[in-house]
């Protein structure tokens, strides 16, 4: 659902007819191209992740493309994030790309239309604002689900009882370890370590109200959704509904009957 979201979100005004002004139509089409350059990128993360999950061959034509494309990216994170999620760089970079997919075509076609002359200079800043937030909100919605899914899995492993020194089961304890120790230190000794459970249902209902909130905000002022929320977007140059007119009836937007007084 969320990828359908961010595909729609960064193609919705981008794969319109070309417009008459040259400017405008070139950052158009640089924003259609830097969105299919990451959805293409995107999938090549994916599968250089899913052969980090089997023993391929390095000496594979494919592996060795696959790694040419994705390590370097990798390693950077690597350095960059804290020593705790530099194992989850991999999934890091993704989480990079789904933002780059929505922020990047959405600044390129706003300034295609602030340029051209199609939105003020107001309403191009308000726009790319909304872009930035909508980026932010899928990113933490997708992290968010990730960890809650984690959280759920270590619970799982927990009932279990996995050798400590396997080394999946430690780099999983080490990522939920901060989100379940607040709850252990608060919570009486008990048979089955429930914490898990606790930290997965906070994620989730942030995920469900203050994230939710966050993304839904981002699509009012980026105008990402012209044709599910028709309720924000009427044309490309309206950013909010329109009042009616005073020949319009304010409950239906029909044309009143005029008074006999008022009648030609």
């Amino acid at each position: 659902m969320i990828q359908r979201e961010r595909i729609h979100s960064a193609t919705a005004n981008i794969f319109q007819p070309l417009t008459p002004d040259p400017m405008e139509s070139l950052f158009h089409f640089l924003a259609g191209a830097v969105f299919w350059f990451l959805l293409i990128y995107e999938w090549i993360l994916i599968i250089a992740i899913l052969i980090t999950w089997v023993n391929a061959d390095p000496a594979s034509p494919l592996v060795r493309f696959l790694n040419r494309m994705s390590r370097p990216f990798w390693n950077f994170l690597q350095r960059i994030l804290p020593a705790r999620l530099a194992p989850f760089a991999a999934y890091a970079s993704l989480l990079v790309v789904w933002f780059g997919q929505i922020f990047f075509p959405g600044l390129l076609d706003t300034l295609g239309d602030t340029l051209g002359g199609t939105l003020d200079l107001s309403t191009g800043e308000t726009r790319i604002g909304g872009f930035f937030l909508l980026g932010l909100g899928v990113v933490f919605k997708n992290l968010l689900s990730f960890l809650t899914l984690m959280l759920v899995v270590w619970f799982i492993l927990t009932m279990a009882r996995p050798s400590p020194f396997n080394p999946v089961v430690r780099s999983l304890g080490m990522l939920v370890d901060p989100f379940i120790t607040p709850f252990q230190k608060r919570l009486p000794r008990m048979s089955v370590d429930i914490s898990p459970l606790l930290a997965a249902l906070v994620f989730f209902l942030i995920n469900l109200y203050l994230v939710g909130s966050l993304v839904m905000y981002g699509k009012r002022l980026s105008l990402a959704y012209p044709y599910t929320n028709p309720m924000y977007f009427q044309s490309p140059d309206q950013t909010f509904p329109s009042q009616p007119s005073q020949d319009q009836d304010p409950q239906d937007g029909e044309p009143r009957e005029q008074s006999p007084s008022t009648r030609p």
